[in-house]
């Protein structure tokens, strides 16, 4: 894997992270690519740049998003197809409920586009144990 290719997926987490901390769903659209898919945990998937636009504005508001952190452990991969495994930290706070902390671990399939490397295949679930 080289230096060049971590540095521009690193750049686009980054990316991501900033449009999610300013609630920016289209910002963070523009980061999957055209045909993406997300498995989201407690929905169906998710096909296509617009619905992941429609299901981040949507995620976002309803939960209060304040905050995220990614840290990639490792990316593997050669050619236009790079995965990434990782661990993501998140604070939230949906309306008249108290501030609430999630983390977990994710797996992204990178593609490199005319347009630089995006998201296609993205998927995480939490690390917590079930309430109760």
């Amino acid at each position: 894997m080289s230096e060049e290719i971590k540095k521009a997926i690193e750049q686009v987490d980054q990316k991501f992270v900033e449009a999610g901390r300013n609630h920016d769903a289209a910002a963070m659209a523009k980061l999957y690519t055209e045909d993406a898919c997300i498995l989201a945990p407690n929905t169906e998937m998710i096909r296509g740049r617009q619905a992941i636009q429609e299901f981040w504005g949507q995620g976002l508001k309803q939960m209060g998003f304040k905050d995220i952190k990614l840290t990639t452990v490792e990316l593997f991969g050669s050619g236009d197809t790079v995965n990434a495994i990782g661990n993501y930290y998140l604070k939230f706070k949906p309306e008249g409920q108290e501030l609430m902390e999630d983390k977990g671990k994710y797996i992204v399939i990178w593609k490199k586009t005319p347009k630089g490397w995006k998201m296609h295949w993205d998927m995480w679930n939490t690390s917590l144990p079930l309430p109760g």
